[in-house]
């Protein structure tokens, strides 16, 4: 796999999904007030200068999708404009101050739909956004900074990565959680360490986005799943097999394949769920572990799965792969699947079964 190097152009469409928690709105009546005649220029100009009214008539604006009001938002040279509507999106206020906030803006697709206006090509300009961005990943208010990293995630390239870094060890639970997902969208291989690194200490939430960041890494992260697949802790093992598998990336096929002897069976399970997906790739590395390391009552049941799943795929494996099948279900299993496994190895050899494509292998005899 080789990841790509535009990932803000991929993550338009996740926008709206996993956002930080929404801010607690005022109870208000439904009554939405007359928007009035004033331009959007203006009331860019007067929100970016702390007036609550001309903030919320701005965003209604926007909400309609008016060509005139994005036009104003991009054209105003005020990161003032750029921070309220963060802190908006993050707390429900304008400048630090509480207002009474019209039925229309209280709504995720309200916050989603000004969260846009920090994409390249859909409000303001992109360094703007980054700088504010980046700024507000240092403020004091934790709400700020959590959408700040849900953001810049979506925006941000490989220089942004050592902020994003920086938040995965934030104070706040929710800024972390951001920031792990915000890694895995930047794509760089520095968040790799930092992300493995949280996974050995991550509750359940955080360990799937992380999990979750790494399969996106893609080829950059299997060589640390694979030495963390080593790891003291089963669950922290279980994890990484599951990315490993997920990247489906042909260096972690004899890693699975050692997994299946895991003393968690938990972990062996997964990674005879992943190896299967390998297909005949998962087939050499698995028979010279039944040759060469002892059948333990756990090996012989993970590996009857990835056999039996594999010739019921591929019915040319048959032949080769039932006999062994038939050795592991038998009282003697540990006695005989060594000679079984070495049998199968060599006759498929003989036969070329190994190079034979995925269709032919599928082909009926």
């Amino acid at each position: 796999m080789t990841p790509s190097s535009d990932f803000s152009a991929q993550n338009y469409g996740n926008i709206s999904r996993e956002q930080p928690p929404l801010p607690p709105m005022p109870p208000v009546s439904d009554a939405t007030p007359p928007v009035g005649e004033t331009s959007p220029q203006v009331l860019a100009r007067e929100a970016a200068a702390g007036s609550r009214a001309a903030a919320w008539r701005l965003m209604i604006w926007i909400l309609k999708n008016d060509p005139r009001a994005v036009v104003a938002v991009s054209s105003l040279d005020d990161d003032r404009l750029a921070d309220h509507l963060l802190e908006f999106i993050a707390q429900g206020t304008w400048a630090g101050k509480p207002f009474v906030v019209p039925l229309p803006l209280r709504s995720a697709y309200a916050r989603m739909r000004l969260r846009t206006l920090f994409m390249p090509g859909s409000g303001m300009n992109i360094e703007r956004a980054r700088r504010v961005l980046l700024h507000a990943l240092h403020s004091p208010r934790p709400a700020l900074r959590a959408n700040a990293a849900h953001i810049l995630g979506l925006i941000a390239g490989r220089n942004d990565a050592e902020a994003l870094i920086e938040a995965l060890n934030d104070v706040d639970y929710e800024v972390r959680l951001q920031a792990a997902k915000a890694l895995g969208h930047v794509g760089t291989p520095d968040a790799v360490p930092v992300l493995i690194t949280a996974l050995r200490s991550a509750d359940e939430q955080l360990g799937i986005q992380i999990f979750q960041s790494l399969v996106q890494l893609g080829g950059w992260a299997v060589p640390a799943l694979i030495a963390e697949c080593g790891s003291a802790s089963a669950w922290t093992r279980w994890y990484c097999i599951r990315a490993l598998g997920e990247i489906n990336d042909e260096r972690a096929v004899p890693i699975l394949a050692q997994s299946l002897n895991d003393p968690d069976h938990g972990v062996a399970w997964m990674a005879a769920r992943e190896l299967v997906q390998f297909g005949k790739q998962g087939v050499q590395p698995l028979l010279y572990l039944l040759m060469f390391q002892e059948t333990s009552p756990w090996l012989a049941e993970t590996a009857s799965y990835v056999f039996h799943q594999l010739y019921t795929r591929y019915h040319k494996l048959k032949p080769y792969l039932e006999p062994v099948f038939q050795e592991m279900q038998a009282p003697s299993f540990k006695v005989g699947t060594a000679q079984a496994a070495r049998k199968a190895l060599e006759n498929m050899e003989r036969d070329n079964i190994f190079q034979l494509s995925t269709r032919e292998l599928s082909l009926q005899n």
